[in-house]
């Protein structure tokens, strides 16, 4: 035998009390006829206190004029969808919520009353706010960023002129100095005028290093397929043309979509750094490798040189930072620093490991280019 069917009003009210919704109803005028079980927990007050009491309780001074204006719409048999605005507690504290009032209506189709629906949207609004601030910040921080690149404009600026100049100058007299003079000058004076020559040449260095440096943070990268491989093998053409001494292996490379001149200065700079730092009385042996992993090309440069202390590791990416005495290995210690700074400028980073050679294994992360189409392999055929 089945069941009897429910009523429908008691049905109704059923779905009322379970809805997740604060469903309130009030008569014309304004006291609070009904309230479930989700208003009790919205507004933390009980069915019981809160029959009887006015419906204005619930509204704020701030937006009581707009509800009372919504109100007066319903009561004339609009419906009055969803709208965001602000409720107050009988504890006194506000919620944002979001509302839809209702008209209804007696067996003679006049309005006796309102019902309102209220979703508590605090958590919304509070996402809404926190995203306005981090916007906020977010627009302050970029005014910051253009106003250092404009200030690091203007530094490289005065560093290739107002710097060079008269660094050249100093050094041109100085060389004068020891040309005329040297005769007359003992042997102190001559070492002195030599220190001058070497500060002032390690001061230039210095300044064409540092405006390398600027230029990859000023220059906004031209997305291009860069093949890989062959900037790597011509890199090592023009350091063997340099020191015959080196044994370069350039494996398989994925190609990279960056700006070539930036993916040539980090592999110039990793191999010739491997180079340098070879052992003594060996000949350098650096191996350039590389892998797709995530949509990025990880480059690995390994040596079979004297390696870097584990504690070392992460200042070697730092501008101007040295392991060693000058007279050791020569540089400026700038090199790696524009690795960093052009991997990290498409979302990448750079770091050091020990190699399977015994010596040190640079890796930097670039963007991989897309895979190549069939129309990209017949025009590299033709």
């Amino acid at each position: 035998m089945s069941a009897p069917p429910v009523p429908a009003p008691l049905l109704l009210g059923q779905i009322v009390e379970v809805s997740a919704d604060a469903i309130f109803s009030e008569d014309l005028t304004g006291v609070i006829t009904s309230w479930n079980a989700a208003a009790e927990r919205i507004y933390g007050c009980s069915r019981t206190v809160m029959l009887g009491r006015s419906a204005q309780d619930l509204l704020p001074a701030e937006t009581t004029r707009q509800l009372q204006a919504v109100h007066a719409l319903a009561l004339t048999g609009e419906r009055v969808e969803r709208f965001d605005t602000w409720h107050r507690r009988p504890d006194g504290r506000r919620i944002a919520v979001s509302l839809t009032v209702s008209p209804l209506r007696g067996s003679d189709g006049l309005v006796v009353g309102l019902a309102t629906s209220v979703q508590d949207v605090s958590d919304r609004v509070q996402l809404t706010a926190e995203l306005a601030t981090l916007r906020r910040t977010q627009e302050r921080a970029n005014v910051a960023l253009a106003r250092s690149n404009r200030d690091l404009e203007q530094f490289a600026y005065v560093a290739s002129h107002d710097l060079s100049e008269p660094l050249r100058a100093m050094a041109g007299f100085v060389q004068v100095l020891e040309k005329r003079y040297s005769p007359v000058l003992d042997e102190r004076g001559l070492r002195y005028i030599a220190h001058v020559v070497d500060g002032a040449a390690r001061m230039r260095a210095l300044i064409d290093d540092l405006l390398e440096y600027s230029r990859y943070l000023l220059v906004e990268p031209a997305e291009s397929r860069v093949d890989t491989a062959a900037t790597a093998r011509q890199v090592v053409t023009a350091l063997v043309a340099a020191d015959a001494d080196v044994d370069v292996e350039v494996g398989a490379l994925p190609d990279v979509s960056y700006d070539e001149a930036s993916v040539r200065a980090v592999l110039s700079n990793l191999i010739s750094n491997a180079v340098k730092f070879h052992r003594p009385d060996t000949v350098a042996h650096v191996e350039v490798t590389g892998r797709l992993e995530d949509g990025r090309v990880l480059l690995y440069v390994d040596d079979d040189g004297i390696g870097i202390d584990d504690d070392y590791r992460e200042r070697v990416f730092t501008m101007f930072t040295r392991l060693h005495v000058r007279e050791a290995y020569s540089g400026t210690g700038i090199g790696l620093a524009i690795v960093q700074q052009v991997a990290e400028r498409s979302d990448g980073a750079a770091w050091v490991e020990t190699s399977h050679l015994g010596g040190s294994r640079f890796c930097v992360s670039l963007p991989a280019a897309d895979p190549p189409t069939a129309g990209d392999a017949q025009e590299a055929t033709r």
